[in-house]
């Protein structure tokens, strides 16, 4: 059963559980989905696929999925998570690119020089991380690459609001709870007084394991029979669950 706290509109705030408000001093932010949002996944893959003269098929856009997964699992495994991992496995899973003599690494490049025009925010987010930096620290924390991080941020001129900026590449990938004891010990941060907000299991399950609190924000949910199983799992480990940006600020009321 939702304990659906409020709503406005379409958007909801979702089983509010956070306790003593007024001591939560920390925010550490994922960034893909959170932050940042994708307009059309297979249409950036075709924009990429064309500047390479590559025509485009289902099968690549299955293969950059399968590339993603396997370069978590390779970071997860080795702690190893580079460009040129991710390019490695480009080439492997996306046939095309060894039937046109294109290097993953190639493919890697433009992919990362578009996508930061393909990504977007809530108009609302600039002013929100603005208004939540007055007080709190702000803290980025994503599995994906540094450069591409900042790129995106950069668009939006929200970079310098935060603290530190953290990948997969001068972090532990967040599959378990490491990486985010390492960015509390690494800040002499208290998980007591810090919140994790993220879009998925790999935000919300190994920060709650932390110790952290943390917020599932879901921009897809307007209506009940939009939470599938999987995001009322997801639901019910973090501490709140949002459906929009703006409603961070309400869930932390107690600090205006």
């Amino acid at each position: 059963m939702l304990n659906i706290i409020g709503r406005t509109g379409d958007n909801m705030i979702i089983n509010d559980k956070i306790d003593s408000k007024d001591n939560i001093k920390t925010i550490i932010f994922d960034i893909d989905g959170t932050i940042t949002r994708w307009k059309n996944v297979e249409l950036f893959l075709k924009k990429a696929l064309n500047e390479l003269n590559i025509p485009y098929r289902k099968e690549s856009l299955m293969g950059l999925y399968q590339a993603m997964k396997m370069r978590e699992l390779h970071a997860l495994i080795t702690s190893e998570a580079t460009e040129e991992a991710y390019s490695m496995f480009l080439e492997e899973y996306i046939e095309d690119l060894n039937r046109y003599n294109v290097a993953g690494s190639k493919l890697k490049d433009v992919m990362f020089e578009l996508e930061a025009s393909e990504t977007y925010v809530s108009k609302e987010v600039p002013e929100e991380i603005k208004l939540l930096k007055e007080n709190y620290t702000l803290y980025c924390y994503t599995n994906w690459f540094r450069r591409q991080a900042i790129k995106k941020l950069d668009r939006y001129n929200i970079t310098n609001y935060f603290q530190e900026i953290y990948s997969s590449e001068d972090n532990y990938i967040k599959y378990t709870k490491t990486g985010f004891e390492i960015l509390l010990s690494k800040h002499n941060l208290s998980p007591e007084t810090t919140v994790c907000i993220g879009d998925s299991k790999n935000d919300i399950t190994p920060s709650t394991k932390a110790g952290i609190n943390s917020i599932y924000l879901d921009y897809s949910i307007r209506k009940d029979s939009d939470i599938t199983e999987e995001k009322m799992n997801l639901i019910r480990q973090a501490t709140a669950s949002i459906t929009e940006f703006s409603d961070i600020r309400k869930v932390l009321s107690k600090r205006k």
